[in-house]
């Protein structure tokens, strides 16, 4: 009861400046607005992390880390980022390696890709 009351008030008062179909109006444009830039910033922080990944990645690999060879240079790393970065996630070890193998999967794909569009015909 006292909830609509506050509720009836709270419009009674709103009639007096805005309209209640403007008010609608305004708060849909808002929640909306809300809403579209929160998909942005999602969208800027996976970008970013996708670079951060390809950048370790690429890293690691220039390196030329091997499990074999670079597992314990690997491991610390994994172990000093940890300490680095606390209570974050995602530098594992076997995430290291995996941004590491992101890296060289996609470097060399475009390599070939390259190759493959220089075969084509210049005229279509």
């Amino acid at each position: 009861m006292v909830e609509s009351y506050k509720n009836t008030e709270l419009k009674n008062k709103m009639s007096n400046s805005i309209e209640i179909s403007q008010y609608s109006e305004m708060l849909h444009h808002i929640v909306t607005e809300i809403k579209s830039t929160r998909v942005v910033a999602a969208q800027r922080i996976n970008s970013a992390m996708i670079e951060m990944y390809w950048n370790i990645g690429k890293r690691l690999s220039v390196e030329k880390l091997e499990k074999g060879y670079g597992g314990s240079v690997v491991k610390r790393l994994s172990a000093d980022l940890q300490q680095e970065f606390p209570g974050t996630t995602g530098f594992s070890p076997r995430n290291l390696w995996n941004m590491k193998n992101f890296y060289e999967f996609y470097a060399l794909a475009d390599a070939k890709v390259q190759r493959c569009v220089a075969l084509l015909p210049t005229k279509f």
